[in-house]
């Protein structure tokens, strides 16, 4: 078995997930190709926050976007543990062009630190709301619409 604490040069390193692919069927969907298989990816992640990001709602947009912030910015969230290369790439193709994989140091539930990588905004910067954006808000409210949409589709990966 993988030990999930390894170094970022993993080629299957953790990645740290804040925004839509917390909830567990559009991570299901993205990584598995099938959102009824939600039960299968709780496995595969595990709550953190990370330390100087913030997270910021896109204008228009029901998906956040992370930016560097100061010291006391935190950003909460899931590492997940790909398991495979596959699983890996159709998280960075899922996310696409607007944003950069970068290495964080994640702050686990259990008092422990873990190397991992997020996803950095890299669009415009007039974009972002200066407001946080709210799981809950998309979870409850416009979840069910992009499994509507995605639905039937899969990432390459």
């Amino acid at each position: 078995m993988m030990d999930t604490t390894t170094s970022t040069d993993s080629p299957v390193a953790p990645i740290f997930v804040y925004g839509t692919l917390m909830a567990a069927p559009l991570l299901a969907w993205a990584i598995k190709g099938d959102s009824s298989k939600a039960g299968d990816v709780l496995s595969q992640r595990k709550p953190g926050t990370i330390t100087g990001f913030e997270r910021r709602r896109v204008h228009r947009r029901d998906y956040p976007a992370l930016i560097r912030g100061n010291d006391a910015c935190t950003a909460n969230g899931y590492v997940i543990f790909p398991a495979s290369v596959s699983e890996w790439k159709k998280l960075d193709n899922y996310e696409g062009s607007s944003y950069e994989r970068t290495p964080v140091v994640v702050d686990m539930v259990d008092g422990s630190k873990l190397d991992a990588f997020t996803y950095v905004w890299k669009g415009e910067a007039e974009a972002l709301a200066e407001e946080d954006w709210v799981f809950e808000y998309f979870e409850t409210h416009r979840l069910d619409a992009w499994l509507k949409r995605f639905g039937g589709m899969v990432l390459a990966g």
